[in-house]
């Protein structure tokens, strides 16, 4: 997310971007981690930040900063191309296909085919990690009701690995009164990484101005 970050530290916003565990590394890393882990990772960055606070989450991220302000609390939530939900068929038989099909291929998440060349990306993730991002995402279903922060969620138009039905389940689930949907129009799933990443930027950025206002003001 490094794009956003920047865009918000530019703007005067102090910004934590906590590397879940088994991210930001090697795919090996994530063997053994729980999806409890990757959600005590963000309750500590986020606890760490001064008030008031928001939570910004892409893909499995937009789950996890829905635990993160049903559970601690926020001014604002962004989900940007929530994992709610997967377009690859065989998504549902991992927890069955994990004893003997040790690796997932990462896919593409990317539009743009020279970003995509460049992407940072794990290329393939150990199938037991991606069994506890599918049970994140079961449980995050029982969790989004119970957000109350005013809410941005962000569809991309051109996502080969959510469907944008998972987004919109998502969204409807929200507990929030103020919430609003948006679609990025030249855009893959990695909205942060492909050709409307400062787009997605500045749209989040100004987001959270209106929600807590311009830092420093």
């Amino acid at each position: 997310m490094g794009v956003l970050a920047d865009e918000l530290r530019r703007s005067g916003f102090a910004v934590a971007q906590p590397a879940l565990r088994g991210h930001g590394t090697s795919p090996e890393d994530l063997e053994g981690v729980r999806f409890q882990d990757w959600l005590d990772d963000a309750y500590a960055a986020y606890q760490a930040l001064p008030e008031p606070r928001s939570v910004v989450g892409l893909s499995m991220g937009g789950l996890v900063a829905a635990w993160v302000a049903a559970d601690l609390g926020a001014e604002a939530l962004v989900a940007l191309a929530p994992a709610l939900g997967f377009k690859n068929p065989l998504a549902r038989l991992a927890p069955l296909l994990a004893g003997v099909v040790p690796r997932f291929g990462g896919g593409s998440s990317i539009r743009d085919p020279e970003l995509r060349r460049r992407s940072p990306n794990y290329p393939w993730f150990p199938t037991r990690a991606f069994v506890e991002l599918l049970r994140l995402a079961r449980h995050t279903r029982e969790v989004l009701p119970r957000v109350r922060a005013p809410a941005l969620v962000v569809a991309a138009e051109y996502d080969t690995v959510v469907p944008r039905r998972a987004v919109l389940e998502y969204y409807r689930r929200l507990g929030s009164e103020r919430k609003r949907f948006r679609v990025l129009a030249d855009s893959g799933h990695d909205l942060l990484l492909d050709r409307q990443a400062e787009t997605a930027a500045r749209m989040v950025r100004d987001y959270l101005a209106r929600r807590l206002g311009e830092p420093g003001g």
